[in-house]
């Protein structure tokens, strides 16, 4: 039987599942994390576990969500704080998350193994899945109306997915050349600004 665990006690507990999960994933991969060792770095049983996620791969995604929720922070912070246009506010506050991204390797490797992924997508609940999907596209409009730009709802999800795109080419970054990936973010960062505020917005 699981054990019954005090209020402070379980949020001690959640957050380091979520550590141990960080490090297994980075170390291990999604598929060779496992349950029951993550249990043991955290000092309870395996039973226990499921009082605080469903399974696994829910774990996974709880740590993914928490880490762009961070970055997004970061999205934020920095485009309130950087003077210029929006355009120019835009292109900087998406250079510093590219940078940010890049110290979070393990994130990457979600997207490394496409099989895995794939895995991964098939055991979470479908409802989950979606409404990860629509958060991305949500925190795109708000980044966007921060910056003073009202587009479409169809509009939003081409900017949304141009996004997720671009900064999808940190899994190649072995092809692309290591000296080449920040000039090749910033021209296509640069493009989409273009997209979105137009020529003369920066003036």
């Amino acid at each position: 039987m699981p054990k019954h665990f005090e209020a402070k006690e379980k949020e001690i507990i959640y957050e380091r599942l979520l550590e141990e999960g960080r490090k297994s994933w980075g170390r291990y991969g999604i598929k060779r994390t496992n349950i029951q060792e993550l249990c043991s770095a955290v000092g309870i049983s395996k039973g226990s576990f499921y009082s605080f996620f469903d399974s696994k791969e829910l774990l996974l995604l709880e740590i993914l969500e928490t880490s762009e929720e961070q970055i997004k922070s970061i999205l934020i912070e920095v485009t309130l704080s950087h003077e210029g246009s929006g355009k120019e506010r835009f292109i900087h506050a998406l250079r510093e998350v590219f940078r940010e991204t890049r110290n979070h390797p393990w994130l990457l490797t979600l997207m490394k193994n496409q099989g895995e992924y794939e895995q991964f997508l098939r055991k979470l609940p479908g409802e989950r899945v979606k409404a990860h999907m629509e958060v991305d596209d949500e925190d795109t409009e708000k980044f966007l109306q921060l910056l003073g730009v009202e587009i479409k709802d169809e509009e939003i999800k081409t900017v949304s997915a141009a996004l997720r795109g671009i900064f999808l080419l940190l899994l190649h970054e072995q092809e692309i050349g290591e000296e080449q990936m920040e000039p090749v973010i910033q021209l296509l960062v640069e493009g989409l600004a273009e997209r979105v505020f137009g020529r003369e917005s920066d003036d």
